[in-house]
């Protein structure tokens, strides 16, 4: 069916439900980015306060003591409210624009602003030796494979860091190593809940996408099809509005004493009727909609003097049918109006119903044409 790709306006609900969902997930995945600014805040400082005071070896001299607890501003001012006053401020502009942006520029904002931030940290960085930190490498990029290759990458990296601790300690006997090595272990641990996190964060996401997306598609078919007759339902053809110029004419099809029929063999051959009626055109490729009850509505690609001769041929087939299968007799009567460039579907369906009734008034069972 032409033009059916387009969709009516009741069917993006469940695109707005999704993109609420998501935009949640969203708003999560903002909050993990305010905690990892607040965790290397506090590892920075852990850090100055490890280089600071345990870096050497106490001397027992009050001067040198003392010294220790006299803050050093060159260290506070490069690696502590230098770097996280520019991520801080980067934070604070990326929520303003985060909170009035759509949502593709909500993922825009928010790969640009995890990007910024591991910048600036990775720029400034100097207290944790190389080795320690290139651990958070594997964790980090072994997140989309997986929660359990996820699992495995983190578990492997904590002992090789260990390892490393242990050997360090076991050459050089030096607290500061050590707690260096332990901060860096923390940091590992850290990075790999925050990517789990948003690994997690996005895998619910995605699978609330799947089901909606499901749900979206169950919704367009009882949105487009009748469910009784297999036709396409009113909702469909409404959708077909914008490209109705597409098809050459319309009929407007209507039973012929359906409530008589309904009446004397009951409601389920009524029900039969229907559905052979609708068989009988689609068998014959015709777009059939139904349009309400007994009422149906086709849409033709071929001229009106050849739809109609169609239309005499399909309705000897469908009375034949109805005979044969539910020994009555079922007719219907139809009109048929050309469709112009410069006429829209409202005034093609009230001249086409105008015809059938013509048909109808005239004893029935016959074809009227414009």
């Amino acid at each position: 069916m032409k033009g059916k790709s387009r969709e009516p306006e009741q069917l993006t609900a469940s695109s707005v439900i999704v993109t609420n969902n998501i935009t949640g997930y969203m708003d999560k995945i903002c909050l993990g980015l305010c905690i990892s600014l607040l965790f290397v805040l506090l590892s920075e400082i852990c850090m100055f306060c490890i280089i600071r005071f345990i870096s050497g070896d106490i001397s027992g001299d009050p001067l040198f003591i003392s010294a220790r607890w006299i803050p050093d501003f060159s260290y506070i001012k490069r690696h502590i409210i230098i770097p996280n006053l520019i991520n801080w401020i980067v934070y604070f502009i990326f929520l303003f624009f985060y909170k009035k942006a759509n949502f593709k520029m909500k993922k825009v904002c928010i790969c640009s602003v995890y990007l910024i931030v591991a910048s600036v940290y990775a720029f400034e960085h100097w207290g944790f030796i190389f080795l320690s930190v290139i651990y958070c490498i594997p964790v980090i990029l072994s997140c989309p494979l997986g929660k359990k290759t996820h699992i495995r990458v983190f578990i492997a990296c904590i002992i090789l860091q260990a390892a490393y601790c242990v050997y360090q300690y076991s050459i050089i006997h030096s607290t500061y190593n050590i707690l260096v090595s332990m901060l860096s272990l923390a940091i590992l641990v850290a990075v790999f809940f925050i990517t789990l996190s948003i690994y997690n964060t996005l895998m619910t996401a995605l699978a609330d996408v799947k089901d909606y997306e499901k749900l979206n598609t169950e919704l367009k078919v009882r949105l487009y099809h009748d469910n009784l007759t297999g036709a396409y339902s009113k909702s469909a053809l409404m959708n077909e509005s914008a490209s109705i110029s597409s098809y050459a004419c319309i009929g407007f099809i209507d039973l012929d004493n359906f409530k008589e029929i309904n009446d004397t063999y009951g409601h389920d051959i009524g029900d039969e009727i229907l559905k052979t009626l609708v068989q009988t055109f689609q068998k014959n490729g015709e777009i059939v909609f139904r349009y309400g009850g007994d009422e149906f509505i086709v849409l033709s690609h071929v001229f009106k003097d050849e739809f109609t001769a169609k239309l005499g041929k399909l309705k000897s087939e469908f009375i034949s049918k109805c005979e044969i299968n539910y020994h009555l007799t079922a007719t219907f009567s139809a009109g048929v109006v050309e469709i112009k460039t410069d006429t829209d579907l409202t005034a093609l369906l009230k001249e086409s119903d105008k015809l059938m009734y013509t048909a109808k008034n005239s004893g029935k069972n016959k074809v009227q044409a414009k």
